[in-house]
């Protein structure tokens, strides 16, 4: 008895002469390891060096860290499915909609780059929005001791430039259509902007509050100072290497200018040269130097990560674009292969195609009989008559008009063309095998058959359950009348499948059939 529970792919892999010959090859290599096994010396374990023990605990450590982010991931799942409570449901929101005004590729097609640098500015405008309410208190807190009503002047002054250039630059990214060169212009005002008004809020915090404000190291133009940093910062969100060149200009030049005018009056003692050495040199020169050396590292720093970014992202369009290319390929690729299934089962009229379908019903209920007669289980058996019929059943699954239409496919699509892709290769595997039957029925009533045809035949599809149905669409051919034949009775049929057909098939398979063949017959007559 034949219990073997096999799906529709090892249908076809069962009798592979090249899996048969790499589990031979397979069982030659374990039968040498298993001689070299009982020979080799055992050698003493190596003993770690600390290094190897470091590098083990990272490992166990970063697989202990994926195992927590799986384990969450199916919590999160779980979570979606159960519902959350309202505090959840919350943070939820939240979160999304911090997503949606700081992401910067949420939703957007990377590689449009107008598209790109469009949703770049509107989510630095974003960032600007609160750093101008930091510029703002900034300005606010620094005032303290000194003249209220200048102090509230210059505040106003500061919230009707950050309006007007906002505007401005709303205008100029927002404004339809929207090209690449708008968006440009946008991405260098901001950047511009933010610096020099980082700048103007220390200059205002320099001459209103000095150095007297704050206690002991930490004092507000200290922290003023520090917005410069800050606005370079939110300026390297751009990734861009030559946005951020420029900017690194500007910035030498600019803190130059404090360094050597507001931070120390330098100019004072520019009468001559020996009265400005003697007031530069020592603590002031180191300074100064190391200020500028700080921007100039921090620059380097930033431009680096930037130009980093950069590269990452075109490496990234570049995958995209093959990707999208292969996109198209694959979808022309599958379309094709599905017209010419289609075209290949396009045979006639619809009385025709009728009786078609007919006759593979009567091969696919042979087969599963054939199959229980055969000891097959019942699994195996209903898989016999479901892969006799594909062709038949699921041949209106063939089409990609769907998906021809969509510039891009997600990983849905992807899943369902993969889908109809196995189903088209299986339907293929189920033509390969009605073809087969009709060329050997076909080679014998001509008298073309050799030993070499028989050895190709026997190579295409040989395994025992492709012989289940072969046998049973010969049978089906034979009893059909087709042009170089007329229709055979049943007994005439028999004789021929005993006599001439023997060579395609396991002995037992032919033994069943004829053995019961009544029962066929019967088949064969319920469906006429």
């Amino acid at each position: 008895m034949d219990n073997r529970e096999k799906t529709l792919d090892e249908f076809f892999r069962n009798n592979d002469p090249v899996n048969m010959k790499k589990d031979k090859k397979a069982q030659a290599k374990k039968k040498i390891d298993d001689y070299f096994s009982t020979v080799s010396v055992d050698k003493a374990p190596r003993k770690k060096s600390f290094i190897e023990k470091l590098i083990d605990f990272f490992k166990i450590t970063s697989f202990k860290n994926k195992f927590d982010e799986n384990k969450v991931a199916v919590n999160v799942k779980q979570k979606e499915v159960e519902g959350k409570n309202r505090i959840g449901r919350f943070f939820q929101r939240v979160k999304n909609y911090f997503i949606a005004k700081f992401s910067f590729e949420a939703g957007v097609d990377i590689l449009d780059e107008t598209q790109v640098l469009y949703r770049r500015n509107l989510v630095i405008r974003n960032i600007t929005w609160i750093t101008n309410i930091v510029f703002l208190l900034f300005t606010l807190i620094g005032s303290e001791g000194s003249n209220r009503n200048v102090n509230l002047i210059v505040t106003l002054i500061f919230s009707l430039v950050m309006f007007l250039v906002s505007q401005s630059i709303r205008k100029v990214v927002s404004e339809k259509p929207t090209t690449i060169q708008k968006q440009l212009m946008g991405e260098y005002i901001s950047g511009v902007y933010i610096l020099l008004m980082a700048v103007a809020v220390y200059l205002k915090l320099r001459f209103t509050a000095g150095d007297d404000t704050g206690i002991g190291f930490f004092s507000i133009t200290q922290a003023g100072y520090s917005l410069i940093y800050f606005s370079l910062v939110v300026i390297a969100l751009y990734q861009d290497s030559k946005l951020l060149s420029v900017i690194f200009k500007v910035t030498i030049v600019a803190m130059t200018i404090i360094h050597l005018v507001v931070l120390y009056p330098v100019y004072e003692y520019a009468n001559n040269f020996i009265t400005l050495w003697d007031y530069v040199k020592g603590p002031i020169l180191t300074d100064i130097f190391l200020r500028t050396l700080v921007v100039a590292v921090f620059m380097i720093a930033l431009y680096s990560n930037a130009k980093i970014s950069e590269d990452m992202n075109n490496k990234r369009k570049e995958e995209l674009i093959k990707r999208r290319a292969m996109e198209k390929d694959f979808k022309a690729v599958v379309s094709d292969v599905f017209d010419v299934i289609s075209v290949y089962r396009q045979r006639g009229d619809e009385t025709f195609e009728k009786n078609q379908e007919t006759s593979t019903r009567r091969v696919a209920e042979m087969a599963g009989k054939l199959g229980n007669f055969l000891g097959y289980s019942s699994k195996l058996c209903q898989e016999l008559y479901d892969f006799s019929t594909i062709h038949i059943d699921k041949k209106d699954l063939l089409s990609l008009d769907d998906y021809n239409k969509k510039d891009r496919l997600d990983e849905k699509d992807f899943l369902k063309i993969r889908e109809k892709t196995i189903i088209g290769s299986v339907i293929i595997k189920r033509l390969q095998l009605e073809k087969k039957g009709e060329d050997i029925v076909r080679a014998h009533f001509e008298k073309t058959v050799t030993k070499d045809f028989i050895k190709e035949m026997n190579s295409v599809q040989n395994n025992r359950e492709s012989q289940v149905i072969l046998l049973s669409e010969i049978y089906e051919i034979l009893r059909q009348p087709r042009n170089y034949k007329h229709e055979l009775k049943h007994q005439r049929a028999i004789d021929l499948i005993k006599l001439e057909f023997y060579p395609y098939f396991d002995p037992q398979i032919v033994d069943r059939f004829v053995k019961y063949s009544e029962d066929f017959e019967a088949i064969y007559y319920r469906l006429v």
